[in-house]
């Protein structure tokens, strides 16, 4: 019949037929990849660089609100805004924030940016900060 060398028969094993081979030693003397078990370096996500940052309020100057804020270039402006925000006891808002002077057409509107994208590398800078009064229990 056609189909009988499908089927295995007497003279070859039942599971010859489904594909499985002998192991031999061909595994074992295979050649290993010059590079099997070096690995590269992976980059540290951890920013090295160190930015000592005196975050100032703008107007009027007052030394009683001034403080030094140890931080990296990564560091994104929303950080040093929750920063000053701590300072006030959460009694401000609507901060406007300049890096290295204060100036109305250079406030950082984006709270992403990084201080790096501001243009600090590293050392030290200064962050002037201003915001508007609102109107609470102590201004009226």
């Amino acid at each position: 019949p056609p189909l009988a060398w499908q089927l295995p028969g007497p003279s070859t094993p039942p599971f010859a037929a489904m594909g499985k081979k002998g192991k031999g030693k061909k595994e074992e003397t295979q050649e290993r990849s010059q590079w099997e078990g070096k690995h590269p370096e992976p980059k540290s996500r951890v920013d090295e660089r160190k930015v000592l940052a005196t975050v100032k309020l703008a107007a009027p100057v007052c030394s009683l609100l001034e403080f030094k804020l140890e931080c990296t270039p990564s560091t994104k402006i929303s950080y040093v805004v929750d920063r000053i925000v701590d300072r006030h006891g959460g009694s401000i808002s609507d901060l406007s924030v300049c890096v290295n002077r204060f100036h109305p057409e250079e406030v950082i509107i984006g709270r992403d940016k990084t201080l790096e994208q501001c243009g600090v590398f590293g050392g030290e800078c200064i962050i002037y900060y201003d915001f508007v009064p609102r109107a609470g229990a102590l201004l009226q």
